[in-house]
């Protein structure tokens, strides 16, 4: 099993959102050079930390002091930064940044070694057992008659320190097309032999995924028109086809070895946001090119066949999608935007959910933010609400938070860039 980016549920919306406006292909990139180590930049000194108490899972929370330095945690709903063991790790305009969670104090940053291009969206770090990974969107200059050209730099930093491990940096081929140099890089996954980074330029219309051979740090395999949301028992899941609304599309597993065509499923002419939400188990909702309905499926992506399938008609003037998280150990949950909330055991997805809420005179539908251990976050009829994932019902203690990022040392408010202790 592989590392997805933080909060698995919302990783992948990315995905769909930058797919779903845009139009033609691109020409495939060249492989990447590795390049020497960049040693972080360590802070002049480093005050005391706070005690951190664990609860597993944390079900009440306190808002912390925590002062961040990042400009944003989140784009359009996505997190861009990512929570590991209470700390967060994101990028700034420079440099990929370790953070305190309950102070916001720098543990470290570790600078780009390319030209960073100003003005480009971020995307949030993975972690992998003792590494961090992040790809940085940049560009080499301009020389003589020869135009500046896009590039990415795909990092492996040391938890603890931020020293570079390796760093590879892959030239972005545009072949005639014209970019404003605002690509935008994501760490899909990492294996212990891969790292899969998709690569979204807008303005060029351009998607593409590479992997990177973890060993040798060099481009395995280029996929064009294919832009890669998770990796997974050897199986690269993404969405393929030309960017363009009311192009074919697919959702597509292709081998994490060499990127051959393993299953693909049509979508149509929207691309479908894909959430990973367990080991070997992913999730997709569409929306329907032809009428607008919702369908939604759990997927096993060893083979690509639906383990569960809705299809739910929506009309022309409403908006409707599913949402679903993983805890981290054992429980999917999903959240149908106001319709109804349930759940799965992760090892017997099937067409009897664990528990389900609908809304009735007694109960409001939760809108769901995280999941963490067998808890379940959200917002309520009016306030943050925790729910018991195992059986559905109401937890006892009002949380006094909605996190988007959770673990047992920490909480994490994306749109509000504010940290919570938890202290029960």
């Amino acid at each position: 099993m592989c590392m997805r980016g933080l909060n698995a549920g919302l990783g992948a919306v990315l995905v769909a959102a930058v797919l779903a406006g845009c139009g033609g292909g691109g020409d495939d990139a060249r492989k990447g050079q590795s390049t020497p180590d960049a040693p972080a930049e360590q802070p002049t000194s480093t005050p005391k930390k706070p005690e951190r108490k664990a609860f597993d899972p944390p079900k009440v929370f306190e808002k912390t002091e925590a002062k961040f330095k990042l400009s944003s945690f989140n784009d359009e709903q996505v997190p861009t930064v990512t929570l590991h063991d209470g700390n967060l790790y994101g990028l700034n305009d420079q440099a990929v940044v370790a953070m305190d969670g309950l102070t916001g104090d720098v543990m470290w940053s570790a600078p780009a070694t390319i030209k960073v291009s100003t003005g480009a969206d971020p995307t949030a770090p993975v972690v992998y057992k003792d590494r961090v990974y992040a790809a940085i969107n940049g560009s080499k200059p301009a020389q003589g008659t020869a135009p500046s050209v896009p590039q990415v730099e795909v990092m492996a930093l040391d938890l603890k320190t931020g020293k570079a491990d390796w760093n590879t940096v892959i030239d972005i081929d545009l072949g005639n097309k014209l970019s404003t140099g605002k690509g935008r890089p994501t760490v899909a996954g990492v294996t212990d032999t891969s790292v899969v980074v998709s690569y979204f330029d807008d303005s060029a219309s351009l998607g593409r995924t590479f992997a990177v051979d973890a060993n040798s740090h060099q481009v395995r395999w280029t996929k064009d028109m294919f832009l890669a949301a998770e990796v997974d028992s050897g199986v690269v899941v993404g969405s393929g086809g030309k960017p363009l609304i009311g192009e074919q599309r697919t959702t597509a597993g292709l081998a994490e070895a060499d990127g051959a065509q393993k299953w693909s499923i049509d979508t149509g002419g929207y691309p479908a946001k894909l959430m990973p939400i367990s080991p070997k188990v992913v999730a997709s909702s569409l929306k329907i090119y032809s009428n607008g309905d919702n369908k939604f499926d759990i997927i096993d992506v060893t083979t690509g066949k639906p383990l569960y399938s809705k299809t739910t008609e929506v009309s022309s003037m409403s908006s409707y999608e599913v949402t679903c998280f993983y805890d981290d150990q054992s429980l999917v949950i999903c959240d149908a935007r106001g319709e109804r909330t349930f759940a799965y055991d992760a090892n017997s997805v099937g067409a009897t959910p664990l528990w389900e809420i609908t809304k009735t005179a007694n109960r409001v539908v939760p809108n769901l933010t995280a999941a963490y251990h067998g808890m379940v976050y959200g917002f309520g009829a009016n306030d943050p609400v925790a729910i018991d994932g195992k059986t559905g019902k109401d937890a006892p203690d009002a949380p006094g938070a909605a996190p988007a990022l959770v673990d047992k040392y920490l909480a994490v408010d994306v749109k509000k860039q504010l940290s919570y202790r938890p202290i029960k």
